[in-house]
C-alpha cells in the first residue's frame, strides 16, 4: 500500500489534521486502529470492505467513519484508491450538524450527513483529478465551503487540548472545574462536539500514540510508560481489547495501519 500525506490549506489546517491518498496495488487486508477522531474519505478507484464476524461489508464510496474503541478489519481491493481527511479530535464538528456521538462505531454514507447531490458532485470531481494534488485541493475546497468557525464552544476546545497533551494523567472532575464548568455538562459537550467521552478519547489517544511509536526491538514497558499507561499490563490489556490480539503478535507483522 502507498501513503501519500498531505498538508491541509492554513484556514483548514486548525481543524483538519492531515489528508491522506491511499492506494493498492494487490488486494490487502490490514487492521484499522482507532483512530481520535472522525475521518471522511472518497474512494476514487476500487472498493474496499469491513471485514466483521466472518461477514464483509461493503464499504461506501463517500464514506464517514466516527470514533470507535475497538479496531477493524478493512479489505481493499487490488488497484483502489481513496482519498481521507482525518479531523483533529472535535474538528469534525465545524463542519456537520450531526451530533458526533451519534457516529460512534459507526461507518456511514457521507450521504447520510450531508445532501447526496453535493457529496456526488465532489465524488465525480475526485474521481475524474488528474492527480493526487488536484484530489487534495478538491477536497479542501469542500471542506471549507462548510466550515463554522464557531460551532465548538471554546471549553471543550480546551478540554480536548488538555488530554491531547497528558491523556493519561488529566482527571476530567478537575478539569470540568478549571473550565468553571460541572462535570456533567463538559462531558455532554464533550460527546457532541468529539464523538466520545472524555475517558475513551483518552484511551483511543493512548493506544494510538503507543502503536505508532513502536519500532522493532523497541521494549515495551518503555512503549506503555511514554505513551501514558501506568504499566505493561495496563498496555497489554488496552491494547488487547481493542484489537483481540496481544501487543507482540501485531506490533511484529505488519498487517496495521
Amino acid at each position: 500500500m502507498a501513503v501519500t500525506v498531505f498538508t491541509p490549506s492554513e484556514r483548514l489546517a486548525p481543524f483538519v489534521r492531515v489528508f491522506e491518498v491511499m492506494e493498492t496495488q494487490e488486494e490487502m487486508t490490514r487492521v484499522l486502529i482507532p483512530e481520535p477522531s472522525i475521518v471522511i474519505g472518497f474512494r476514487f478507484r476500487g472498493a474496499s470492505q469491513l471485514v466483521e464476524g466472518g461477514e464483509a461489508r461493503t464499504v461506501p464510496d463517500s464514506v464517514i467513519s466516527g470514533l470507535r474503541v475497538s479496531a477493524r478489519r478493512m479489505r481493499t481491493l487490488a488497484g483502489s484508491g481513496i482519498i481521507l481527511a482525518k479531523f483533529r479530535a472535535g474538528g469534525a464538528a465545524f463542519f456537520f450538524d450531526t451530533p458526533m456521538h451519534l457516529l460512534f462505531g459507526e461507518t456511514l454514507a457521507l450521504d447520510s450527513l450531508v445532501p447526496r447531490a453535493q457529496v456526488d458532485r465532489v465524488a465525480s470531481r475526485i474521481a475524474d483529478a488528474g492527480d493526487d494534488a488536484r484530489r487534495v485541493a478538491l477536497l479542501d475546497a469542500f471542506l471549507l465551503s462548510r466550515l463554522r468557525p464557531h460551532a465548538v464552544p471554546g471549553a471543550v476546545q480546551a478540554a480536548v487540548q488538555a488530554l491531547q497533551s497528558e491523556p493519561g494523567a488529566v482527571r476530567i472532575a478537575r478539569l470540568a472545574r478549571d473550565l468553571g464548568l460541572s462535570q456533567d455538562a463538559l462531558e455532554k459537550g464533550f460527546r457532541r462536539a468529539v464523538g466520545a467521552s472524555p475517558k475513551r478519547l483518552a484511551s483511543i489517544l493512548r493506544l494510538k500514540s503507543a502503536v505508532s511509536a513502536y519500532r522493532p526491538g523497541m521494549r515495551l514497558s518503555q512503549l506503555a510508560h511514554e505513551a501514558g499507561y501506568y504499566d505493561q499490563s495496563h498496555f497489554n490489556r488496552e491494547l488487547r481489547a481493542a484489537v483481540g490480539e496481544a501487543p507482540t503478535r501485531l506490533l511484529g507483522s505488519s498487517d496495521y495501519c
